[in-house]
């Protein structure tokens, strides 16, 4: 093969006119970081930054633009855009892109400092955003800031970066924090930052099912996330769809952040302790709702009503005794008080004292009729003492009241098998099983009834979820009388075979 030198090559490339090509320049129009941020407000304009150098690695200058608000006296709250890419490829410094000039320009002329700032990529960037912060702490007198309020707000790749930092143990002094249409894979979250994060409904699928994946995690962990769909906005919305919807959504954000930026006047008002008592009990924390109306009635022992939310709280922390004996002091003070009868009388039931019970239950429905708790106490009373009508009639109420009352849907099917009804004994236990779908003693229970009513294959089918599920009686099944309608089908042999 004949061998071209060099020189020779370059010079057919030169012929063909490719050795002088220059690298291709995106069109403006094309272009996303000639674009801003489409909410614009007045005294944006008015904005011009002020660059300092921040850092220098390795003989290189890292830039910060800082945005102040206009004609402010004293340190401003400021707003920290993280960048955690670094180094954009082709060497565009990302402080400089429209979305971080004009966002900075919004929050200036919104009361409150913006910082933009240089950063390296890749292993070093986790290091420069750590810095940056302490940068600002450090120097936030001459840079016009309170450091007692600083917020960060990062978007798309640079979340990532960002809850790296902030979520890690040693977190920077950071109050609040603002995530944009990106996500990351967070070990634990924080339950002392605020974070809002906002969704562009149509990113691409991919995308949002990460995002969503975080999100889900954080309000499991119960953190103190505010999530905010925009559900037309795109991957940038915020400067690629001049919409209401994206307006708007940029406008929370900035509220969201002089929320927690901005100090929150005085109260007006002293705090009311039974608010206080009544904030933990509307959630169920009983403990702390018990310790609450104790202080409360402390200073207020006559309060009635105090007395029946003490005792309903010690009821769900398993403390019958002193239960009972705050709902004599309620109903001693006012006897007309259905609850307080009602939760009485359900004491009484749970230690089979059926003779103080009934009348007292009695008493709650005189006072309440539409108390389904108390047709339900009574009804599972009438039916212990083999009343069958009226444990009918009294649980009917029940569910009838509160159709979502699976325990009274139970003891009502039950009833119903003792009334010889086998069809709204199945009915009633259906209404059961989504709140259980896999408990074999449920599943047993119906197919029993389904049997009696004479539906073979759903009680086969039934029995078969109990085995499946762990139902392992083997003798119960095959001397129960409630399946005598299904226990000479095959199928009803081979369930059996699969016991152990």
């Amino acid at each position: 093969m004949r061998r071209i030198p060099l020189l020779g090559i370059m010079l057919m490339l030169a012929s063909l006119g490719l050795a002088q090509t220059t690298p291709h320049k995106l069109r403006p129009e094309h272009d996303l970081n000639n674009y801003g941020v489409v909410e614009t407000i007045p005294g944006m304009d008015k904005v011009v930054p002020r660059q300092v150098t921040w850092k220098t690695v390795s003989g290189t200058a890292l830039l910060m633009d800082v945005y102040a608000p206009p004609a402010t006296k004293g340190a401003a709250p400021a707003v920290v855009f993280v960048n955690g890419v670094g180094m954009w490829p082709g060497g565009t410094p990302l402080r400089t892109w429209g979305q971080y000039t004009s966002w900075p320009r919004l929050i200036a002329a919104s009361g409150m400092v913006a910082v933009t700032f240089d950063a390296r990529g890749e292993e070093a960037n986790a290091e420069d955003v750590r810095d940056v912060f302490a940068y600002v702490r450090d120097h936030a007198r001459d840079l016009g800031i309170d450091a007692t309020r600083v917020a960060a707000w990062a978007c798309s790749a640079n979340v990532r970066s960002t809850l790296a930092v902030l979520m890690a143990p040693e977190a920077p002094p950071v109050v609040a924090a603002v995530l944009y249409y990106g996500s990351a894979d967070v070990p634990s979250f924080r339950r002392d930052l605020p974070v809002q994060f906002v969704r562009a409904g149509r990113d691409r699928p991919q995308m949002n099912e990460l995002n969503d994946r975080m999100t889900a995690a954080a309000l499991a962990a119960n953190a103190p996330w505010t999530l905010v769909n925009v559900p037309q906005g795109h991957h940038a919305f915020d400067v690629l769809d001049d919409t209401d919807e994206s307006r708007q959504a940029i406008r929370g954000t900035v509220a969201y952040l002089r929320d927690r930026l901005f100090p929150a006047p005085a109260p007006t008002k002293a705090k009311s302790e039974a608010l206080e008592a009544l904030s933990h009990f509307m959630p169920g924390e009983w403990a702390e709702a018990e310790d609450a109306y104790t202080r409360w009635l402390g200073k207020h022992p006559d309060d009635a009503d105090a007395l029946v939310f003490l005792a309903n709280a010690q009821i769900e922390m398993k403390k019958p005794e002193p239960a009972a004996a705050n709902l004599k002091k309620a109903i001693a003070l006012d006897p007309g008080i259905g609850e307080a009868w009602a939760m009485l009388g359900r004491i009484e039931a749970d230690k089979k004292n059926y003779a103080e019970a009934v009348p007292q239950l009695q008493r709650a429905i005189s006072l309440q009729p539409e108390d389904a708790e108390a047709h339900f106490q009574l009804g599972k009373i009438q039916l212990a003492q083999k009343e069958v009508p009226a444990a009918v009639a009294s649980l009917e109420r029940a569910v009838e009241l509160s159709p979502g009352n699976g325990w009274a849907w139970n003891s009502l099917a039950f009833a119903y098998m003792a009334a010889k009804q086998p069809e709204k004994a199945a009915a009633s236990f259906e209404k059961v099983l989504p709140f259980a779908p896999t408990n074999p003693g449920l599943l047993y229970n119906t197919a029993c009834a389904y049997s009696l009513a004479g539906n073979k294959d759903k009680a086969i089918e039934l029995l078969d979820r109990a085995v499946a599920n762990g139902f392992k009686d083997k003798g119960g099944m095959t001397a129960d009388p409630d399946l005598g309608g299904v226990r000479s089908d095959p199928r009803f042999t081979e369930i059996l075979k699969r016991i152990g």
